[in-house]
């Protein structure tokens, strides 16, 4: 086969160093072994316009001997596996539609090797010097990983009559795990786990344009933790803003709002009036509940979002499934407002009863909002537990609302858990993170540099790990592999 390599640097890069126009879309910053636009498989040879990432020169063309997947023989089965897992709704709109672009058009022999210097050598004499190409290598690291944890392994990947395999990614690596990977393991004749659920999940932009390291052009993991935003507060954003059905967008407008409006105004503001009334109110103490039919329609409400939360799960919408907690939030605001037990205190004992029933019912609710944001704000999840002093046994996930706290629980301390995002550092952060043009690269020398540390730092985690080095060891290494490879352009 053909590959490209840069006559600019006194080495053979990786396929994304090549850069061009896609020649099945026309999107003009495909990459040389995948177009971000239209996710198709390209050999860089195939790029129009084709440049150097590095030097922006013209690649050079040259010839090497390399092994492929023959997929054509898998096409049928491929095609009647993605059509079984359609007809279930356990493949999502987005990894059928990449699936079938791939099988309308006839699958074809996909090189699963290249002339890299990083990478899982190829164990045949023939290929030596050679690595496996990392989506054909990187899918069956799933089983090795789990080999080397346990040596029942076999009970997972060997199993699928009692196993369910679910994976979530970016929609630009669905291929390789809902036709390249299992066609490897069909291939292979044996009896494997094969992908059940599979969800492709479109694109997160960063305030209408992509997210860029290189260009400093959007806000990442390390640097989300030095705005001193609570990781709780982006995940909550980002979760709402999951790409579930179409590409979405960051903005720092946005966060702000649902971080003030979502969060501060509307979950915030019910779980303290409710917490904080039962503590000045009540002496802190859950009263008995007598409900009426006010309450019975409240907690109909509230039942039927929940029963939503759970359908939404099911269906790997966590998007909807979050929105579910916000919609029992606003009504238990609603609740609170409408029966104002601030007045029923200051009225006659049928009343004072009344209000305790109000607030231990709004508290029983907030305990339930305290479970159900678990999966998405962990940390969130905890502090409002401790606020309501609730025993671990009661942190259960239940089909339907349950006053789980009983009359006598004394809650905790409460306190605002979220603070408003003001609009001046709103400002700021997008002035931080809005990048730079990067119209010109490092120099050549300097990656070819890089390159070199990057090789030797590999071939060093590689023997740690042939000689069962220590964990702790292991991944302070790994940390400093992954810390070279991040400074590449």
């Amino acid at each position: 086969t053909q590959s490209s390599g840069s006559s600019g640097i006194n080495a053979e890069y990786g396929d994304r160093f090549v850069e061009g126009t896609c020649p099945f879309c026309g999107f003009e910053d495909a990459r040389g072994d995948q177009c971000d636009k239209c996710s198709k498989l390209i050999n860089p040879t195939e790029l129009k316009d084709p440049r150097c990432k590095v030097c922006s020169k013209s690649p050079e063309i040259k010839t090497s001997k390399h092994l492929f997947l023959d997929l054509p023989k898998l096409e049928e089965r491929i095609k009647k596996f993605t059509d079984e897992r359609d007809a279930m709704n356990t493949y999502n709109t987005t990894t059928v539609s990449i699936t079938n672009s791939w099988i309308k058009t006839g699958l074809k022999p996909r090189c699963i090797t290249r002339d890299l210097k990083w990478g899982t050598p190829v164990p045949h004499e023939d290929y030596k010097g050679k690595v496996f190409y990392v989506w054909f290598d990187a899918p069956i690291g799933y089983i090795s990983i789990t080999a080397n944890y346990m040596k029942e392994w076999e009970l997972w990947w060997k199993n699928p009559e009692n196993v369910t395999l679910h994976q979530f990614m970016a929609k630009d690596n669905v291929p390789f795990h809902s036709v390249i990977f299992p066609a490897s393991l069909m291939a292979t004749g044996e009896k494997w786990t094969l992908v059940n659920t599979l969800d492709g999940i479109d694109w997160l932009q960063y305030e209408g344009t992509k997210f860029s390291k290189s260009r400093g052009t959007g806000v990442f993991g390390d640097q989300a933790v030095e705005t001193g935003i609570p990781c709780d507060i982006f995940r909550c954003y980002l979760l709402l803003n999951r790409p579930e059905t179409s590409d979405t967008n960051f903005t720092w407008d946005s966060l702000a709002q649902t971080n003030n409006n979502i969060l501060l105004n509307n979950l915030g503001n019910f779980v303290l009036r409710a917490l904080t009334f039962c503590k000045n109110s009540f002496g802190s103490t859950i009263e008995k509940i007598t409900l009426n039919a006010d309450d019975e329609h409240f907690i109909a409400l509230v039942n039927g979002h929940l029963s939503s939360y759970y359908k939404h799960f099911d269906e790997r919408m966590m998007s909807r499934a979050f929105e579910c907690v916000f919609a029992i939030s606003k009504i238990g605001n609603q609740y609170l407002q409408y029966n104002a037990p601030w007045v029923l205190t200051k009225g006659s004992d049928a009343d004072k009863q009344r209000a305790g029933s109000v607030i231990s019912v709004a508290t029983n609710v907030a305990a339930l909002l305290s479970v159900i944001i678990s999966p998405f704000m962990p940390t969130m999840s905890k502090i409002l537990q401790e606020q309501i002093n609730m025993p671990e046994e009661k942190k259960l996930f239940t089909e339907s609302f349950v006053p789980l706290l009983k009359p006598g629980h004394i809650i905790g301390q409460p306190f605002p858990l979220f603070s408003k995002m003001e609009d001046a550092s709103v400002a700021a952060f997008k002035t931080k993170f809005a990048g730079q043009d990067s119209s010109s690269s490092a120099p050549v020398t300097d990656v070819e540099n890089l390159q070199r540390e990057i090789e030797k730092q590999g071939n060093k985690v590689r023997e740690l790990k042939s000689s069962k080095a220590s964990p702790d060891l292991i991944k302070s290494e790994v940390a400093i592999l992954l810390d070279l490879k991040k400074k590449l352009p």
